[in-house]
C-alpha cells in the first residue's frame, strides 16, 4: 500500500501559554542612528522557548481523562 503514513502518537502538546509561538520580539520603542528599532527576543518561560510541553501522565497511560 502506498501513501502518506498514518501519524504516531506524540509525547508532547503544544505549550498553553504561549500558543507554539515560543519565541516573541519585543520593541523597546527607540531607533539607532540608522533607523533600525531596537528589538528584544524573549522565550517562553513555561516551554523555554520549544513551543511544546511534555504530555500529562494520564495521556501517556493511554486512560482516559
Amino acid at each position: 500500500m502506498t501513501g502518506p503514513t498514518p501519524a504516531s502518537a506524540s509525547t508532547a502538546r503544544i505549550c498553553p501559554n504561549c500558543d507554539g509561538f515560543a519565541i516573541a520580539a519585543i520593541s523597546s520603542g527607540g531607533r539607532d542612528a540608522r533607523g533600525h528599532l531596537h528589538t528584544l527576543t524573549v522565550d517562553c518561560r513555561v516551554c523555554s522557548g520549544a513551543g511544546t510541553v511534555p504530555a500529562p501522565a494520564f495521556q501517556l497511560a493511554g486512560g482516559r481523562a
